[in-house]
């Protein structure tokens, strides 16, 4: 849990190694990016190499030093034979270092410099946030990462101490993890060469959220042709708030502590406001920043984006097979991003087919995507006064959606089809079989060895109409939760360019599916797919804003309504991260963490011990033991059947003497403090002293051993 400096040491250079054998390969493999694209790929296979060699020598080995040694020579081996290979076939002078001066780098990448403010932003957070210890000795967190970190830190800590792969729930013993772990044990593989736990968490979590930045800079910037643009679409997207900050100002005349409230109360922030049926939360501090999967997953899907955008527009063929491995990488990283990345392919499969089988289409087929569009608000609207007027069935939603879903299946085979047939075309359906072949080959076993056995419970898959909304109507409510980004994209797809709809044409087939079909327990969960939709609206709506400021004469009106517009859209952001800035609570008790030291000295590391169910379970998140059963709120949104372990955790409680059940479940040893006296009513201590004994007292705090053991 604590770890020391060569451990921290070790586990950075563990880290390093595979980051510099994607840098190798990246600069061998994509001479024809700058510096930054390169730069930015590499660091991303880097860590999908991290997250994915050693799962390979796991399942042979075990999770343990053995086996990452033996991945990381091997991708060493690996990327050594690709980058010769492609030194043979190019030769030395391929154009693999560029010579620049830095007023060239500047004018060509100064744009990125945006990033840096927010991303060292994110960086004091991650440090405030991610178990810091206090001058009492307890620790303490933030608002966001108050639960989920919970949950990843237990996985990390279990894959890394127990050594068991497949991995297990250490939450719910015997379980297979289905859910998407490759995001947690990119921080296990650094946590085993003895770094600290605090340590471990961050190292990745900064690296793979400069990939998500800098990722949709530059696919920003690719698409727009303009760092301008891609800037006001950056800001646009990381600074997402809406007009959550009406509720606060309006009622500031009444009640002068509304506005504060923001700063001090728990998720009253204006892109989390209940009240207000405000549900948009802040991508860097509500997303990012406590949900390891998303940021891991976006790391991965938006330089994924980046390269095949590169593939179909601007005629890359070579980079359908890098998309491909990149997409056939995510599910077991975030399943929800694999998910977004075959709605997108869906989308640009049709256009790129289109375009090749017809360079005429926009000419003679211009208002197409007019009636696709009214076609879509009219549906959807439609949907909401139906379910406002009367109970419709969630399969009838289910049934819309699936619809939809065949409906650009159908679309999809018959230009393929079409294409295939055509002499001309039929390079462009050969690119998308190759990635087609290689994505199923990767990530079909992930999804039939983990992905579907978790999916078959009833929480998944079903059908359910417009994500969040709670009362508003369904144009009122995105109105006001995602602001004038939603008003000018609709305004955008009026009046842009024929090019653009098929560009952004994922956003409303990934906003399609995600109101009619929940792929999980939790629906407000299917907002993972939604901000990827957003990220499209964001780029069409930065493009407008530009090319309409452009009409204006005066450079200062430009700049003036630009920077109103950016405000407007970013002011419910910027309060609702300064309320994570000075958000504290306490996560773990002083005494609850001198035991787990004990604990973690003292016990076999698949040792099981007994504790409540609460979600801040220090025992289950810092030593990597197993408890008999976690938190409901972390099992159920995993679809588990944990209710029979949940009884049985407060019988063994109230009921020491029922031997039978410690024996089931292989109990031995008793963690009692005074979560578990309030929450069983456990009054005295002389029920556990006739079949335990104390082995170690931390104030409050008390371990009991079976004597049996």
């Amino acid at each position: 849990m604590s770890g020391n400096f060569t451990g921290n040491l070790i586990g950075t250079g563990y880290f390093l190694g595979y980051q510099i054998i994607g840098l190798l390969l990246s600069f061998f493999i994509w001479k024809k990016e700058n510096y930054i694209v390169r730069i930015l790929l590499g660091s991303v296979f880097g860590s999908l190499l991290l997250q994915w060699m050693p799962v390979l020598f796991s399942f042979a080995m075990g999770f343990n030093r053995g086996s990452h040694i033996a991945s990381l020579i091997c991708a060493a081996v690996l990327a050594g034979g690709i980058c010769f290979f492609v030194w043979k076939r190019t030769g030395a002078k391929s154009g693999v270092f560029e010579k620049k001066t830095w007023k060239e780098i500047f004018r060509e990448y100064g744009y990125l410099l945006l990033i840096l403010p927010v991303f060292f932003f994110f960086l004091i957070l991650l440090s405030t946030h991610t178990i810091p210890y206090v001058e009492d000795g307890s620790i303490h967190t933030g608002q966001a990462t108050n639960g989920d970190m919970n949950m990843h830190l237990a996985f990390i800590s279990s894959v890394a101490k127990q050594g068991i792969f497949p991995p297990e729930y250490s939450m719910l013993p015997g379980v297979k993890l289905s859910y998407p772990f490759l995001c947690d044990t990119i921080s296990s593989s650094i946590y085993l060469f003895g770094s600290s736990l605090r340590f471990a968490y961050n190292l990745p979590m900064a690296f793979a959220v400069l990939q998500v930045m800098a990722g949709v800079m530059l696919l920003a910037k690719e698409v727009l042709k303009s760092s301008g643009k891609a800037m006001i679409a950056w800001v646009f997207f990381f600074f997402n708030g809406g007009l959550g900050i009406y509720y606060f100002v309006k009622g500031v005349t009444k009640d002068t502590t509304v506005f504060t409230r923001i700063f001090t109360e728990f998720y009253q922030t204006p892109t989390n406001f209940m009240d207000g049926n405000i549900r948009w939360s802040n991508i860097i501090v509500d997303m990012l920043l406590p949900q390891r999967a998303t940021l891991f997953g976006w790391a991965v899907l938006i330089p994924a984006l980046y390269v095949l955008y590169r593939a179909i527009f601007l005629k890359e063929r070579s980079y359908f097979a890098i998309a491909a491995i990149m997409a056939g990488c995510l599910p077991m990283i975030h399943t929800h991003s694999f998910l977004a990345m075959g709605l997108v392919c869906a989308m640009w499969l049709i256009y790129s087919m289109r375009t090749e089988l017809n360079a005429g289409w926009k000419t003679k087929e211009s208002h197409i995507e007019l009636w696709v569009l009214f076609g879509f608000f009219l549906l959807m609207c439609s949907l909401d006064m139906a379910r406002r007027a009367m109970e419709v069935p969630e399969n009838v939603f289910l049934g819309i959606g699936l619809a939809g879903i065949l409906a650009v299946g159908v679309v999809c085979i018959i230009f393929v089809v079409r294409g295939f047939r055509n002499q001309d075309s039929r390079h462009m359906v050969i690119n998308w079989g190759i990635l087609l072949g290689i994505v199923l080959l990767l990530a079909g076993p992930q999804l039939i060895t983990w992905t579907f056995q978790q999916a078959q419970g009833e929480q998944f898959v079903r059908g359910f109409f417009n994500w969040a909304n709670l009362n508003d109507t369904y144009l009122g409510f995105y109105f006001k939760n995602i602001g004038i980004v939603w008003v000018l994209s609709i305004v955008a797809l009026i009046f842009t360019r024929s090019r653009n709809y098929f560009i952004v044409s994922p956003s409303f087939f990934i906003w399609f599916v995600a109101e009619l079909i929940v792929f999980q327990p939790n629906v407000y969960d299917n907002n993972k797919i939604l901000y990827i939709g957003y990220l499209f609206l964001c780029l069409l709506t930065a493009d407008y804003l530009v090319e309409i400021v452009k009409k204006f004469s005066r450079k200062a009106l430009r700049a003036a309504v630009v920077s109103a517009v950016l405000v407007l859209s970013s002011v419910s952001a910027v309060l609702t991260m300064g309320r994570e800035y000075v958000s504290d609570y306490q996560l773990y008790s002083a005494d609850g963490l001198a035991m787990c030291r004990y604990i973690e000295g003292h016990t076999e590391p698949t040792d099981v011990i007994l504790t409540d169910t609460r979600y801040n379970n220090e025992v289950v998140s810092l030593t990597g033991r197993n408890i008999v059963c976690g938190s409901p709120s972390f099992l159920y949104y995993h679809g588990l059947d944990y209710q029979t372990q949940e009884a049985d955790v407060a019988n063994m409680y109230q009921n020491p003497q029922d031997q039978e059940l410690y024996d089931k479940y292989h109990v031995k040893y008793v963690y009692l403090s005074n979560s578990e006296r309030y929450n069983y009513s456990v009054t005295s201590e002389e029920g556990f002293l006739q079949y335990f004994e104390v082995v170690h007292r931390e104030g409050d705090v008390v371990l009991y051993r079976r004597l049996s053991e």
